[in-house]
């Protein structure tokens, strides 16, 4: 099946490892032009040096707005335009909601809320301006599965679907589409972090930790990361054309519930 993406320009935010550089490959692989952004310069140029063909490569500190700004400023005059915003940044720490510092609460939130709020009201004229486009959101399903051990993670992903919603309502007369993906647990670097952070707040061994999760998944494994980067690439292709507004939950049967 032919996606539609060749030539076009995506931006891909946390770009630097797991579900983002999955993204990044996947894109690329259908012919994409890639804007690459992190904070790490040589893990950008690592993800570059991976890919069939070259990406543009920007290091930047997306949790503040000078850095998302220039970030999105830097990709469109080295491309010439951005057709597709993926927004990924953002690793909100698990832990004992009663003893989480407000700091880290507000610093999750200006990387992973306040960076994916930006980065689409940077893109948003550039994109009415080229006559449409596709952002996609990468959502963790504490959105709708409250963790009393990732209350921060929950409440961020939650207002995340929210703002999917209203800004696909916002760029709907502009033919810009968004939409959302929602991965429940995901072998990364990242789940490995979690999990030791869930232990300690908890009491546990990681590895108890880790199997419970495992229990929990019906499918017997976790995501892969190309397990979600395919069903990004999708909703960003013109396969996905009539597509706006949803969230879709790509977790292996993992949600308790009927609401996806």
């Amino acid at each position: 099946m032919d996606l539609g993406l060749q030539d076009k320009v995506a931006l891909v935010t946390g770009a630097s490892r797991g579900i983002g550089r999955a993204i990044a490959q996947r894109l690329a692989a259908e012919g994409a032009k890639l804007a690459l952004v992190a904070r790490s310069a040589a893990s950008l140029e690592a993800v570059a040096a991976s890919l069939p063909v070259g990406a543009f490569c920007h290091a930047a500190d997306l949790g503040t707005l000078e850095g998302v700004e220039g970030a999105v400023a830097a990709a469109a005059a080295q491309l010439g335009r951005i057709d597709i915003l993926v927004n990924n940044a953002g690793a909100i720490p698990a832990g004992d909601f009663l003893t989480m510092p407000d700091r880290l609460w507000s610093e999750s939130y200006a990387l992973k809320l306040h960076g994916y709020i930006r980065a689409a009201r940077a893109v948003f004229p550039l994109m009415q301006k080229q006559g449409g486009g596709r952002i996609v959101n990468v959502i963790g399903a504490t959105a709708r599965n409250p963790l009393p051990t990732y209350m921060a993670g929950g409440v961020a992903n939650a207002g995340l679907v929210n703002f999917t919603k209203g800004l696909a309502d916002l760029g709907a007369p502009h033919g810009i589409l968004v939409t959302a993906v929602s991965p429940a647990a995901t072998a990364t670097e990242r789940i490995e972090e979690q999990f030791a952070q869930i232990a300690a707040a908890t009491g546990q061994s990681v590895e108890a930790v880790r199997a419970e999760r495992m229990n929990r998944q019906p499918l017997g494994r976790m995501a892969t990361p190309e397990d979600i980067a395919d069903a990004v690439v999708f909703l960003a292709s013109a396969r996905a054309g009539f597509i706006s507004g949803i969230c879709l939950t790509v977790d292996g049967n993992s949600t308790r519930g009927v609401w996806l």
